[in-house]
């Protein structure tokens, strides 16, 4: 762009000879500098956003690398683990961290379940009785 003004105003100056063009000249000059300027500027500029993007950029590469370090020391400690409950646990533990889920507390998953109901000896299951008072 500053390159087609000064060339341009050289021109003007060539043609227009009705004196001896040194107005068209320096004028010329100091307009392609002004455009150089403003151009190199809005380079500049430019190269600051970009810069702020890569730096963005990389500490985001740098999160998502040490997340994938610690997840895959997470998994080599856990194949150490020798109890199956609370390898079972943990293992639900990580699936809920990589999940970003919470985790719940640890009070009913290592209980026994409760026993089921016995039949009786005919085969039928035990009905519950009502708790309605008798008349």
């Amino acid at each position: 762009m500053g390159g087609l003004v000064l060339l341009s105003g050289v021109g003007m100056a060539i043609f227009k000879t009705e004196t001896t063009g040194d107005q068209y000249a320096s004028v010329t000059a100091s307009v392609a500098g002004l455009v150089m300027t403003v151009i190199g500027t809005l380079f500049h500029l430019r190269a600051d956003l970009a810069l702020k993007h890569m730096e963005s950029q990389t500490q985001s590469l740098r999160q998502d690398m040490k997340v994938e370090r610690d997840a895959g020391q997470a998994i080599r400690l856990l194949e150490d683990v020798d109890d199956p409950a609370l390898k079972a646990h943990l293992q639900a533990a990580l699936i809920l961290k990589f999940s970003a889920a919470k985790l719940p507390e640890s009070d009913g998953v290592l209980k026994p379940a409760d026993p089921l109901p016995q039949a009786r000896v005919n085969g039928s299951v035990p009905q519950q009785q009502s708790e309605s008072p008798a008349s």
